[in-house]
């Protein structure tokens, strides 16, 4: 009965786990541009901010985690004269979904000469709020401020990732750069790094 109830254990876990997803990913990129051109790269003065004139807390996590996924890839930080320039946009939306309640009805069902009646039931609607986050990495030619990739994540914001957002930043920005196929001075497309 004890292997009965760690199996069910296992499975239920192996279940949950293969429910939790990540943010949905988007990409794009120019399919002129050079990659092998690529070696360096550094910060628009300007990134992620709108009406600020100083770097906040969720910004510097931002560019510490895109910089070790871009210095992962063999790019180097050169604050001088990068190849390319990043700009990152994060934004949070409050959201609502709504199921209206739905009536399912009865039928008769004939077993054994017997009809039986079934009257159905209501499944109450609900209202879903939550807010989205959605967090945007574009990567520009420096030499010709042509945007040459552009990467998205977008996702349910939970407590838990309010709690941790060093964390957080670090699973989001490693979603995004999944699905970045090159790595310094190459033009070959390899298999995108799993973080």
């Amino acid at each position: 009965m004890r292997i009965v109830r760690i199996a069910i254990v296992g499975i239920l876990v192996g279940m949950l786990a293969a429910c939790s997803t990540g943010p949905r990913v988007y990409t794009d990129v120019d399919p002129v541009a050079d990659f092998s051109r690529y070696h360096s790269f550094a910060f628009f003065e300007s990134a992620g901010k709108s009406t600020e004139k100083y770097g906040t807390l969720m910004g510097q996590r931002l560019e510490d985690a895109i910089s070790s996924a871009l210095e992962a890839r063999g790019y180097q930080v050169d604050t001088r004269h990068p190849d390319i320039l990043v700009n990152y946009h994060i934004e949070e939306i409050e959201k609502q979904r709504v199921q209206p309640t739905t009536f399912h009805g009865g039928y008769y069902g004939y077993r054994n000469g017997m009809y039986v009646g079934w009257p159905g039931y209501v499944e109450p609607g609900y209202v879903d709020t939550y807010t989205e986050g959605t967090i945007t990495i574009d990567l520009v030619d420096r030499r010709s401020d042509q945007m040459i990739w552009e990467g998205t994540a977008v996702g349910r914001v939970t407590n838990d990732m309010r709690n941790a957002p060093d964390q957080s930043v670090r699973n989001a920005i490693a979603a995004i750069f999944g699905k970045y196929p090159y790595v310094a001075g190459s033009n070959v497309l390899v298999v995108p790094v799993a973080q």
